[in-house]
């Protein structure tokens, strides 16, 4: 009496490798381009911190701090200027979206969107 086979053939093992490999592959190249996103967010975080409730806070004051925390986190991705500033009344909105693309192979390539806002009440 012939015996049951078991486990995967080889030719699944390397189609299970291929995928499994292709996954591993873009998420290496996503991972730093969210890191990046994590840095501006962060930025733009610890700023509504630094000027919430100030009522003396400047557009002028909000872009040097910006500027101030890109550098120290040496953001590339996205320069002060990029991130629009808009007051209405004694609140600002500070938004930074903008998108990148991240090779994969040959022509292929992922295209990323990112877009925080943070309010900072300035009152």
């Amino acid at each position: 009496m012939r015996g049951t086979q078991r486990g995967m053939t080889f030719l699944g093992t390397a189609v299970l490798v291929v995928v499994v490999g292709a996954w591993v592959y873009a998420g290496i190249r996503l991972v730093p381009k969210y890191l990046e996103y994590m840095k501006v967010a962060s930025t733009l975080e610890k700023v509504r911190t630094e000027y919430e409730s100030n009522p003396d806070s400047t557009e002028f004051m909000l872009r040097k701090a910006i500027e101030r925390h890109f550098d120290i986190e040496m953001v590339g991705v996205l320069q002060p200027g990029d991130v629009e500033i808009r007051r209405e009344g004694g609140t600002f909105f500070l938004r930074a979206a903008y998108e990148d693309r991240v090779p994969l192979v040959a022509n292929v390539a992922f295209v990323v969107e990112f877009d925080k806002t943070v309010e900072v009440v300035a009152r």
